[in-house]
């Protein structure tokens, strides 16, 4: 389901709201807390939405509502990589992408031309830049596992290596007990 939200984010809330019909019977503000969720596309400050929370919200976004439950704040509901972790961005950058909506390096990769067009010139090149940083990343992340694997293996072929030997000089052993026994027997024989 995360394929069609690409580029829409969801961040939920707890918010008191008035319970008006409680607050005229008691003649005192009676409020009791709601879940609210805010919809916004990456890129696009103007188009965000702000209701209450559905139970079509806790499905389509299913993660970000999780992580709210669980307590985190509403940046920390958005995954990937905060742009104030990316050293590519200064921070001006970081505060005019934010100002759009654009919170993470993941949201700036997959920007669309609508919100291209809105960030300005140079875009393209963030953009660009965001999606080799995310290309590289992973390739890094591939290459420490397969260092990682590589090390095992280095650890279970000297370990191998040394139970060879081990056998070896068990094997040796053996045979020189067995020779020794063997002329020892054919000399008392003779």
């Amino acid at each position: 389901m995360a394929d069609t939200n690409t580029g829409i984010y969801a961040s939920f809330s707890l918010e008191p709201v008035e319970q008006t019909f409680l607050t005229e019977k008691e003649g005192r503000p009676i409020f009791a807390d709601k879940e609210f969720v805010r919809i916004f596309i990456a890129g696009d400050k103007h188009t965000e939405v702000y209701r209450e929370v559905t139970e079509n919200d806790k499905l389509r976004f299913s993660d970000a509502y999780k992580r709210f439950k669980e307590g985190a704040a509403a940046r920390e509901q958005l995954v990937g990589t905060p742009l104030a972790q990316w050293p590519y961005l200064k921070p001006s950058q970081i505060k005019e992408l934010e100002a759009i909506n654009i919170y993470t390096v993941e949201q700036l990769a997959v920007l669309s031309d609508t919100a291209k067009q809105k960030l300005g010139m140079g875009a393209n090149e963030l953009v660009a830049a965001a999606q080799a940083f995310l290309a590289t990343a992973e390739n890094s992340s591939a290459a420490s596992a397969f260092a990682a694997e590589n090390e095992r293996l280095k650890d279970e072929v000297t370990r191998l290596q040394e139970q060879m030997k081990q056998m070896a000089s068990r094997f040796e052993a053996l045979e020189i007990e067995r020779q020794g026994g063997g002329k020892g027997r054919g000399r008392e024989a003779a």
